[in-house]
């Protein structure tokens, strides 16, 4: 049987690292998106790089999909391919009972305030949904249903087939009524007899409190319709946080650079800083505070999801060195230069690299 090539759904390499597979998932996840494009195969092309995403990202079931062509851990030939080498035909019928509906998986992209105080988001779904005109069984109203004559009621047809290792049953699925077992003369016009149709369906989503970049959402019986009476299946967004042009999330706290001048790190100070929620509070500058000096606000991150609380606020603080002085100012900084002398050096300066670095990613 056909496996799908996870690799050439995202176009990438066996060898791609996860920069490169989840690189190639959001640019891909953007041209398909069903709310940018329109296009009719748009909703089955972005299933598909969203389920090549899932697997390929995750280090355990890449290796299970490399070692055997799927995530289950079991090699990609069964039963069906022996019968279908040897004997050509299909060994499993169609299911005639009701049959649930597939899932579907999706990406919403929201603001970081939309992860601090979670709410409601209206989102559009296209999916196939039980068709109003036949009610799902695919006859147009008031047409004639039968029983099939070729497989008497039972969806499959056998043929005995002789081979050097005996009598073998050939089971396989009616070709004159598909597996349904009965026929009709006039199948539902708008469904063309599958008793589904596609529409765009408008849900609510809640997004709770709290929620991270690349966490997914389960709505239970919002996935596509099932057939014959089953079970519709269920919808998973995936979410997405926008990058903040003021904070950086860190687990459940929140980073803000703030940019302090020289003599306010030397001499300290108190300044007014902003918060995710649009407040603004005061931030004390210790006096000697030290390039990538981090100074904590307690309880200004984001909440914590499923449990009381909330992360801490970090501010970093950036030293600015004026590229550029006044005669008066090169003067003062001449006189300050003379009474403080050269700074003693340090054998190990990682510690402050990692501060830098961590201040201004």
């Amino acid at each position: 049987m056909a496996r799908t090539d996870y690799y050439a759904v995202l176009g990438i390499t066996r060898e791609s690292s996860e920069d490169e597979i989840r690189s190639a998932y959001r640019k891909l996840a953007r041209q398909y998106h069903p709310d940018v494009n329109k296009s009719e195969d748009a909703p089955v092309r972005f299933r598909e790089v969203t389920e090549a995403y899932e697997v390929l990202a995750d280090p355990q079931r890449r290796q299970r999909y490399d070692m055997f062509g799927s995530t289950d851990g079991a090699v990609g030939f069964g039963i069906d391919d022996l019968f279908n080498t040897f004997f050509g035909g299909e060994t499993r019928r169609r299911e005639r009972g009701p049959m649930r509906g597939a899932d579907l998986r999706m990406q919403l992209e929201i603001e970081l305030i939309d992860a601090v105080r979670g709410g409601e988001r209206g989102i559009k779904v296209p999916r196939l949904e039980t068709c109003d005109r036949c009610n799902g069984d695919g006859t147009e109203p008031g047409s004639t249903v039968t029983t099939c004559e070729q497989c008497g009621g039972r969806g499959e047809v056998r043929q005995v087939q002789q081979s050097v290792f005996g009598r073998f049953v050939n089971v396989s699925t009616c070709p004159r009524c598909g597996g349904a077992g009965k026929t009709v003369d006039r199948v539902c016009a708008r469904c063309r007899g599958e008793g589904r149709e596609r529409k765009e369906r408008d849900i609510n989503l809640t997004i709770p409190v709290g929620i991270d970049d690349g966490q997914q959402l389960r709505v239970a019986g919002e996935g596509e319709a099932g057939m014959r009476g089953g079970p519709s299946g269920d919808l998973y967004v995936l979410i997405r946080i926008k990058d903040h042009p003021r904070f950086r999330r860190e687990g459940d706290d929140l980073v803000h650079v703030l940019r302090i001048s020289p003599a306010q790190a030397a001499l300290g100070d108190e300044l007014d800083v902003p918060t995710i929620e649009g407040q603004r509070t005061t931030v004390r500058v210790p006096a000697g505070a030290q390039h990538g000096q981090s100074v904590r606000l307690k309880a200004k991150g984001v909440p914590h999801l499923g449990a009381a609380g909330r992360g801490d606020q970090l501010v970093y603080l950036d030293v600015v060195i004026p590229r550029t002085l006044t005669k008066d100012q090169k003067i003062l900084y001449q006189k300050l230069h003379a009474a403080s002398g050269i700074p003693e050096q340090s054998e190990d300066d990682r510690g402050v690299f990692d501060r830098i670095k961590d201040a201004l990613i």
